[in-house]
C-alpha cells in the first residue's frame, strides 16, 4: 500500500511539473533564419569592467585607498583616508605628549631640585609619570586603531572587487514545485527561488 502510494505521488509530481514550468513567450527562429537575423543586428556589446580581487587587495596594501580607486569606487577613497588619518593624527599627537612628559620625568629623576622642565611648579613627579603612562597608552591604542583601519580597507577593496558586478534581479520569486527524492524517502514539495530571469 505504501509503495503504491509513493508511485502514485511520483506520477502525480511528474504530471504536474509542466504546470509549474517557466512560461516563455519567445518565438523560436529556424536555424537558417537565425543566422541572418543575428548578422543584421550585430551590435558591439561593451563588456562590463570586472576588477581582479587580488590586484585590488595588493593596491590597497601598497597605498591605502588605491584598491578602491582600482575598483572605480571613487567615493570610498575619502572615507578610507578619514578613517585611517584620524587615528594616525591622534597617535602623532599622543606621541608628542608622551615625549614631553618623558623628558620632564627623566629630568626630575636626575635631580628634582635643579630640574628646569616645563611642568615645574605645576605637576609633581608622580603626576608627570601618570600623564606619561596615559599618553603612551593612548598612542599605542591609536596605532592599533590605524592598523585595524588599514586591514579593513584592504578587505573592503577585495570584497568590493568581488561584488562589483553582482547582479541582483528585481524578480525574486518563490515557487513551490513537486519533488521526488528516493534517498529521502519519496515524493514531496520543494521551494525554488528564482534570482534572475
Amino acid at each position: 500500500m505504501v509503495r503504491s502510494l509513493k508511485i502514485l505521488l511520483f506520477l502525480l509530481c511528474i504530471g504536474l511539473s509542466p504546470a509549474f514550468a517557466q512560461d516563455t513567450d519567445t518565438m523560436t527562429i529556424p536555424p537558417k533564419m537565425e543566422t541572418a537575423a543575428v548578422k543584421d543586428t550585430l551590435v558591439p556589446v561593451k563588456k562590463k569592467f570586472q576588477p581582479d580581487a587580488k590586484r585590488a587587495g595588493l593596491y590597497s596594501a601598497l597605498i591605502p585607498g588605491f584598491g578602491q580607486l582600482y575598483n572605480r569606487q571613487y567615493w570610498k577613497m575619502p572615507i578610507v583616508y578619514a578613517v585611517m588619518g584620524t587615528p594616525v593624527y591622534f597617535a602623532i599627537k599622543h606621541n608628542n605628549d608622551y615625549q614631553r612628559y618623558r623628558k620632564a620625568y627623566i629630568s626630575r629623576l636626575v635631580n628634582e631640585q635643579t630640574s628646569n622642565d616645563e611642568f615645574k611648579g605645576v605637576l609633581t613627579t608622580a603626576g608627570i609619570k601618570q600623564y606619561q603612562d596615559q599618553a603612551r597608552q593612548n598612542r599605542d591604542m591609536m596605532i592599533l586603531y590605524a592598523s585595524l583601519a588599514y586591514t579593513v580597507q584592504i578587505i573592503e577593496a577585495i570584497a568590493g572587487a568581488h561584488l562589483k558586478n553582482f547582479d541582483i534581479s528585481k524578480d525574486l520569486s518563490l515557487n513551490i514545485r513537486p519533488d521526488f527524492n528516493p534517498l529521502m524517502g519519496g515524493a514531496g514539495l520543494s521551494l525554488a527561488v528564482q534570482l534572475r530571469k
